[in-house]
């Protein structure tokens, strides 16, 4: 199955326009769209329309869109040559905007690869635990599996995962065996907001206000490993990034997000 159509995104007569009913199952504990879900079904939408891969997309979170609720979602397609497209696209539900993504999409024939970064040390998924948590309502989280991706004794460095008291990383497997897409990256990039709890060392909740995924190289894999470095938290507002790593140890894609943070309501 695609990530299209488990996400719910339908296509309509008007090859410019695409419409995603919001479902529990896409959603943040049953009350609205999660935005990594969001952001996946524009760039689904986008590709769609332009039949050319995402190179990168940015998303501004605007407003919730309810479960039970419509979200249209309208491309605009400003620029389209030869190897490149500029696009964007208006996700809202009646006349409230819920997402603006601004995007380019493309592919160039160029026999340079190269990759910098390298694979931080972690177990393998068979030698890790579940990512303890508790679902009171149907969410998206539910159905994916998530690990916490622990550092080696050996190359322990403190904080939640061994990696350092900033960072965070877990092995994640999409739901139903998603098909290798960007939209597929762009749900596993949207778990800043995990990480900045877990290395605050308080109950923090928080949402996103942006979140832009920069796409390196689509290819399958069973497992991702989410490498979540943050940067900060100050005024109520935290900044981080993942890098999207394949079990090959490739680089997929990597992600960066800005939220809200604020303090868990105790019962």
């Amino acid at each position: 199955m695609d990530a299209r159509e488990w996400l719910g995104l339908e296509s309509t007569h008007n090859p410019m326009r695409w419409i995603l009913p919001i479902t529990p199952k896409i959603s943040v504990g049953s009350r609205f769209l999660f935005g990594g879900a969001a952001l996946g079904a524009a760039i689904a939408a986008l590709e769609g329309t332009t039949d050319r891969p995402v190179v990168w997309a940015t998303a501004q979170y605007l407003s919730f869109a309810p479960v039970g609720s419509v979200m249209d979602l309208d491309v605009h397609v400003s620029v389209s040559s030869r190897f490149t497209s500029q696009a964007r696209v208006i996700g809202h539900v009646g006349d409230d905007e819920v997402i603006a993504v601004t995007a380019a999409l493309g592919r160039r024939e160029l026999d340079v690869e190269r990759e910098f970064p390298t694979m931080p040390p972690v177990l393998a998924p068979g030698d890790c635990h579940p990512r303890g948590r508790h679902y009171e309502q149907e969410s998206l989280g539910q159905y994916m599996d998530q690990l916490l991706a622990k550092a080696p004794p050996d190359a322990d460095r403190g904080g939640p995962t061994g990696h350092g008291e900033g960072s965070v990383c877990m092995w994640a497997k999409p739901p139903v065996a998603f098909e290798p897409s960007a939209t597929t990256l762009a749900v596993l990039g949207d778990w800043v907001p995990m990480g900045i709890g877990m290395t605050s060392g308080e109950r923090l909740s928080s949402n996103s206000l942006d979140n832009t995924l920069r796409v390196l190289d689509v290819h399958p894999t069973e497992w991702y490993l989410l490498e979540i470095e943050v940067a900060g938290i100050r005024h109520g507002f935290g900044h981080g990034q993942i890098r999207i790593w394949g079990d090959d140890g490739r680089l997929q894609a990597i992600a960066s997000q800005s939220v809200v943070a604020r303090r868990r309501k105790t019962k």
